[in-house]
């Protein structure tokens, strides 16, 4: 959060806006979408306030995972024209933690998963079939004892799942999603 005060210390490319209404917030949100300057909106106000309503203006989806093998690979699949981490929807009765595992099991078809710590919670938003969504990804890293070459779920759309090393990933870089950059930052580089 930034106080009222620290408003002149913002760059150009911001639009700071402080919160009155779910009303008005909605109203700046959706023209800040649309526009392409600036790059960053800032609201001001009571953050539980200012979260609740602003998740209210997406469909709101949960997932997890991030997985390395013995050798230290990483596990990466590729859907959409784009590399990505193994993750999913997070279905009735289940953790986080459950989801994770399931999903990279079903999307790499991969076995003998073990989560070794929760390190990180991301959110971003995205915009797919005309619909703006915001993610709540739980990330955990997980190690991989299975030596079988990962097999892609056809049916969700991933044409390959590969254990990458790091030079690999390095190499590929530009084709993955920019909301997932902090995340392999943190875990893998």
């Amino acid at each position: 959060m930034i106080s009222e005060k620290g408003v002149n210390n913002v760059d150009k490319n911001s639009r700071v806006i402080v919160f009155k209404s779910a009303e008005d917030l909605h109203k700046e949100y959706r023209q800040f979408a649309r526009s392409s300057n600036p790059k960053k909106l800032i609201v001001i106000g009571n953050e539980e306030r200012v979260w609740k309503v602003f998740r209210s203006l997406f469909a709101y989806i949960e997932a997890g995972g991030v997985v390395r093998n013995e050798k230290g690979n990483l596990l990466m699949i590729y859907r959409n024209k784009r590399w990505d981490l193994p993750k999913g929807r997070l279905e009735k009765g289940e953790s986080p933690d459950q989801t994770a595992l399931r999903e990279v099991e079903e999307e790499c078809g991969v076995k003998n998963l073990k989560i070794t710590s929760e390190f990180m919670l991301t959110h971003h938003i995205f915009f797919q079939d005309k619909h703006e969504w915001i993610k709540r990804t739980y990330w955990y890293e997980m190690t991989c004892k299975d030596s079988t070459k990962p097999q892609p779920q056809a049916e969700e759309g991933i044409i390959k799942a590969e254990w990458m090393s790091r030079e690999e990933v390095r190499k590929i870089r530009n084709k993955i999603y920019p909301s997932l950059q902090e995340v392999l930052a943190i875990s893998f580089f």
